[in-house]
């Protein structure tokens, strides 16, 4: 696929990380969208708004994911070789990123799975 390469080669090592933080911040779009809509559905079947979950996942996957991985991505790895101890500081901000987007997932889980146990009554 010598387009793709090109195409990579030419965005520097701050694009490229950038990119997977865009994909999640539409994902975080898509989720507070996905929250208005279910809480007009969780009106119509008069059930408790738990929708405010899903926008708090929304909001975890854009300050607990797509900002320390951005970070760790663009600044600590280039500099590896540089620093020794940026080792520490890239797997503390990955594994901050990687535990947000666990618990973002948790939490637009439990709406959802309410939604689909009171919808089957």
């Amino acid at each position: 696929m010598l387009i793709f390469n090109n195409v990579f080669e030419i965005i520097p090592t701050i694009g490229t990380a950038l990119l997977l933080e865009i994909g999640f911040i539409f994902l975080a779009i898509a989720l507070f969208w996905f929250a208005r809509i279910l809480g007009e559905l969780l009106e119509i079947i008069q059930k408790p708004p738990v929708e405010g979950l899903i926008r708090i996942a929304g909001w975890l996957l854009i300050g607990t994911f797509a900002l320390p991985h951005y970070i760790a991505n663009a600044y600590f790895y280039p500099n590896l070789t540089a620093d020794s101890n940026m080792w520490i500081w890239l797997w503390v901000f990955r594994t901050i990123s990687n535990l947000g987007l666990m618990v973002a997932a948790a939490l637009a889980f439990i709406p959802v799975f309410l939604y689909w146990r009171w919808t089957r009554e």
